[in-house]
């Protein structure tokens, strides 16, 4: 350490710099909402948890952006960005379980989203970051599985909830030569456990890419009927207008499945400014799943 530079000094560097993070994550969240950001974090306490448990979900519409195969390049990266960051709900009764950054995952708890007794949590891609594994496992007693190939660790029970195997999702059934992966679709993984007929109430999906081919397997059963709330990370990549055609289509068969977005989130460590606006190397997604409201 510098001599020039006392710990307490340091200590409120470090704070400061940690609080201007956490005050440019709120913006982006507040922004992606369609609300006025400033307002957002006045009416936050930044650097805070402070969460009201009062408020409901509130419908905003659906929207009629469209992606086709005809568009130029610029076209469709414009109308792709348009339909994911369109939001469907806006839900005032949320949180943030795990870390604040990365690593952390937005949940609606307005009802009848809010886990109960005997709540199921899946969760795809770990990393070695079990923080919101260990979160949504403590708040809620939620029974969590988490799976990635890729980290050492094999199959182990983490704590009373939390266990972990050491396997992937993808879009069949099959081992990867080339690292030794064992891969399964989701429908596959969870008849696996016999929760086929069980409510999931928190899928989370951050699999860097593999949710393109994961999502078709999904879509193609009813297993995901089951699932009250789904959080995914999109991973972009460089993308012609035929890819971002596919990825609308296959975003379109999941609202169809009854899936509504309610929080829209730009990952800020790869955000970028093109000629068409802030774009990023992925984004997060939150949906509930609209048939668990009572019409």
């Amino acid at each position: 350490m510098s001599p020039d530079i006392s710990k307490p000094k340091l200590m409120l560097i470090i704070t400061t710099a940690i609080c201007l993070m956490m005050i440019f994550a709120l913006y982006q969240k507040s922004a992606s909402m369609s609300r006025n950001p400033l307002t957002t974090l006045i009416s936050s306490a930044v650097c805070s948890s402070i969460q009201t448990e009062d408020k409901d979900l509130t419908f905003i519409g659906t929207s009629t952006v469209t992606v086709n195969p005809n568009m130029t390049l610029d076209q469709a990266d414009i109308a792709f960005f348009n339909f994911v960051s369109n939001l469907h709900f806006i839900c005032e009764n949320s949180i943030r379980l795990g870390n604040t950054l990365d690593g952390g995952w937005d949940m609606c708890i307005a009802e009848p989203y809010r886990p109960k007794d005997q709540c199921l949590v899946y969760s795809f891609g770990i990393n070695n970051d079990f923080s919101f594994d260990d979160a949504i496992s403590r708040k809620f007693n939620c029974t969590v599985r988490a799976f990635d190939p890729s980290m050492r660790a094999g199959d182990h029970r983490r704590s009373n909830k939390v266990w972990f195997y050491k396997i992937g999702v993808g879009g069949s059934d099959t081992v990867y030569p080339w690292n030794n992966w064992t891969m399964k679709t989701f429908p596959s993984i969870v008849s696996s456990f016999g929760e086929t007929e069980k409510i999931i109430d928190y899928l989370k999906m951050d699999i860097e890419s593999s949710e393109w081919p994961s999502l078709v397997a999904m879509l193609e059963g009813d297993t995901l009927s089951r699932v009250k709330q789904f959080g995914v990370e999109i991973h972009m990549g460089n993308l012609k207008v035929q890819t971002l055609y596919q990825r609308y289509v296959l975003l379109k068969r999941l609202e169809d499945a009854g899936f509504r977005r309610w929080y829209f989130a730009r990952n800020y460590y790869a955000l970028r400014k093109t000629k068409n606006g802030f774009r990023s190397c992925c984004y997060e997604i939150v949906y509930i799943n609209s048939r668990f409201l009572k019409t």
